[in-house]
């Protein structure tokens, strides 16, 4: 069965994982012809808001309305399940896909989704096996780890090509949405080097959106410390091949103010630039990299644990560089971007996907086998 897909994304433009996580779904649905359309809550001219809410909820069930055929919803976070209800009514509605990330797993709005999250008419994707699991009493979830684009993919690999900074210096790398500093556990990391007194190291802080005040304010009195906001895509990549060892400090929270990596795809990124990875203590980021392999993790959130695994890693070349020729070999195997569109397509669809015959003008001609159910 053939048919179009309403792909709803919760920003584009902001930055962050699930933006490119929705990248990554965009360009597999391309490669295999998928008929689709994107429709995002928030963007750089569109704030989260009461009213901006209502007219994403419109503008959905009119996109819905007005398909020539089956629409089936595939929804990039599961704050998006509410648009189901005004979509579900119309003939036109061929059930929905819900793709489940890390902090709304913690949130104070899970238990509002778990009556959507049973409905036989939706699909849930977890994006690792500790999503999965922590899903288990609602749902049975599939397991859909996200992956990268085929250019950035590209991108990342051939950055490995140049060639590294000289001299004793080791160079940190992290990167993060810059206004979730706190969340993603910078203050633990800089504390951590802090402890290590290394005059060799060199931490620089990626991100996107503009430099916070208090964030510039943390990091002030660490003269080794630089900020790098809004990189470009190839100057992203050169930094990460060019680090020693990359560090993502995610801490984990239930509540209002959640957080947590159900994955981690920056962690991914780094690997496949060929650099080594120092993990979150907790959540799903073991599904992202290879413990004492292509990486490591703490034993908990506190600076001490970090600084107990940064130490032998720092003290030891040889070692990181055996663990980034395996970061490199790993994730490039495992998320090759052809193989891995073709997953995208049987987790989100629930289709195998198939070449289109000669002659076939339909957009959506490679896709067979998605209906009603989830």
């Amino acid at each position: 069965m053939s048919g179009t897909v309403l792909l709803l994304a919760p920003s584009r433009g902001l930055g962050g994982g699930i933006e490119r996580y929705v990248s990554t779904v965009e360009a597999a649905f391309q490669q295999h012809g998928v008929c689709y359309r994107r429709l995002d809550l928030v963007s750089a001219e569109r704030p989260l808001n009461p009213s901006g809410k209502l007219h994403f909820i419109r503008e959905v069930i009119r996109a819905a309305r007005v398909s020539d055929g089956p629409v089936r919803l595939v929804l990039a976070h599961r704050n998006l399940l509410p648009v189901v209800y005004g979509v579900a009514r119309l003939s036109t509605y061929a059930g929905t896909t819900v793709i489940v990330h890390g902090s709304e797993l913690w949130s104070g709005r899970r238990d509002r989704g778990r009556r959507m999250l049973r409905r036989p008419d939706v699909r849930v994707v977890a994006a690792s096996a500790f999503s999965a699991g922590a899903l288990a009493r609602d749902c049975r979830a599939t397991v859909l780890h996200p992956g990268v684009p085929a250019a950035w993919y590209r991108a990342l690999v051939e950055a490995r090509c140049e060639s590294h900074p000289g001299g004793n210096e080791i160079n940190l790398v992290t990167a993060f949405r810059l206004a979730d500093w706190r969340s993603k556990g910078l203050g633990t990391l800089l504390e951590a080097v802090s402890m290590l007194d290394d005059e060799r190291i060199r931490l620089t802080v990626c991100g996107t959106g503009p430099v916070p005040a208090d964030l510039r304010a943390a990091t002030l009195p660490y003269s080794w410390c630089r900020l790098q906001p809004d990189l470009s895509d190839s100057d992203l990549a050169a930094q990460l091949t060019r680090a020693d060892l990359f560090v993502l400090c995610t801490r984990t929270r239930a509540g209002a103010a959640a957080s947590g990596e159900g994955f981690g795809l920056v962690l991914l990124e780094a690997q496949l630039a060929g650099t080594p990875v120092i993990a979150p203590a907790h959540g799903g980021s073991d599904d992202a990299f290879l413990r004492n392999v292509t990486g490591v993790a703490p034993v908990d959130e506190t600076p001490e644990a970090l600084r107990a695994v940064l130490a032998p890693l720092l003290a030891d070349g040889p070692r990181r560089a055996r663990m980034g020729r395996a970061a490199a070999m790993w994730s490039r195997t495992r998320f090759e971007p052809s193989e891995y569109g073709e997953r995208i397509i049987h987790a989100l669809l629930g289709a195998v996907p198939q070449p289109a015959r000669a002659g076939e003008r339909s957009p959506a001609a490679g896709i067979r086998g998605y209906g009603r159910t989830g």
